[in-house]
């Protein structure tokens, strides 16, 4: 079953937006990096547009890059989706390389913010799980944007001294015996595709009459909305909830965290998913370099390494030979079951009256 479905993932590593704009264009050495300055023609200088603390620029990452290429690394931090694609906008060739989500690659290669990729130049392409590979959302008239990176989804986590038989069924969140224990993100874009699932709708386009029933049933069983995963750490911790929503790389770095009773699973029904895909400038004048760094960030000595360090909260990888290289403890704490893929509703864009129905519903859900 192949689905998708449409919103914004909630990333548990990003901190506040304001906290972000104070501190966006931060390059590694700790130098000041604006718009203008990033537009270097430096030879020897890579600029990546990247979300703060997700891999890309972790300490070890600018070494091993310049060991690998001589290149040098600076980063346009950003604070949403929509920011990266109006910062690829404005530097005009001075971000170089960017990491666009799935459900927004597609809106900028509509702007003409991305370049065409040469599959002939990305070593790691064919290592790219298929599901992920063949997505048209990473394409347009036939020629290729973007290259997945990590993956992860937003499905059932439990106590495993609640629940010692896993839960297959998202059903269990509705079940009156989890009454009083649930904890449910407090995302639209989230919630109501997982009703949809649970009611068997079209997660893309339900039946919003239907979800919005089956999300008042939802909220009767839920003890705890929560707005970010430390929130919801913290309920967890207390005992106050033992089932729930939530993404699976939260969970997963709650348990390589030291929370051994914690689990998480991809319902029979499906779940969540979403996709980040490094992609290159349209503009850069740094091409060559661009190759190697999507090389490097979608190979094994990049992703093994931070896979196999559980402090630097890796998300599953899109690369299929190196999930399957690591430990069965490192593909649980990273929520990697490859036999999941397939059961997940991709989020993907979404018509804006339609998000603000999803939006309405849930808010009206919420305050009743």
């Amino acid at each position: 079953m192949k689905l998708s479905i449409s919103g914004s993932r909630r990333r548990s590593r990003l901190v506040g937006a304001a906290a972000v704009v104070a501190t966006a264009a931060l390059a590694l050495s700790g130098c000041s990096l604006s718009s203008s300055s990033a537009s270097s023609d430096d030879a020897d200088t890579l600029t990546v547009g990247i979300w703060k603390d997700y891999g890309a620029d972790l300490p070890w990452v600018a070494k091993q890059f310049k060991a690998e290429t001589g290149a040098t690394l600076k980063f346009q931090y950003i604070d949403s989706e929509e920011n990266l694609l109006q910062l690829m906008d404005k530097a005009n060739g001075g971000i170089d390389v960017a990491l666009p989500n799935v459900q927004y690659i597609g809106k900028g290669i509509e702007q003409g913010l991305f370049h065409e990729l040469d599959t002939s130049k990305l070593t790691n392409y064919d290592d790219i799980y298929s599901r992920f590979r063949d997505l048209d959302e990473i394409r347009r008239d036939g020629k290729l944007y973007g290259i997945p990176w990590t993956w992860g989804s937003t499905g059932v986590f439990y106590d495993t001294k609640d629940y010692p038989t896993a839960p297959t069924s998202i059903s269990t969140l509705w079940d009156a015996a989890a009454a009083g224990k649930v904890a449910v993100t407090d995302d639209a874009t989230v919630l109501v595709p997982s009703a949809a699932l649970y009611l068997g709708e079209d997660p893309q386009n339900p039946d919003m009459t239907k979800v919005k029933k089956a999300l008042e049933e939802l909220k009767a069983n839920t003890k705890v909305t929560y707005s970010s995963t430390s929130d919801l750490a913290k309920s967890i911790s207390s005992g106050s909830v033992s089932i729930g929503i939530a993404n699976s790389d939260g969970i997963g770095g709650m348990i390589g965290g030291g929370q051994g009773d914690l689990a998480y699973t991809v319902p029979k029904e499906g779940a969540v998913g979403w996709i980040d895909n490094w992609a290159i400038s349209a503009k850069t004048k740094h091409l060559s370099l661009a190759y190697k760094w999507l090389d490097y960030m979608t190979g094994s000595t990049f992703l093994t390494k931070w896979a196999n360090t559980p402090a630097d909260a890796a998300p599953a990888p899109a690369n299929e030979k190196v999930v399957d290289s690591l430990s069965a403890d490192t593909k649980t704490r990273l929520q990697a079951d490859p036999s999941s893929i397939d059961r997940l509703a991709i989020q993907l864009p979404v018509p804006a009256a339609r998000l603000q129905e999803w939006t309405d519903t849930w808010q009206e859900v919420k305050a009743g």
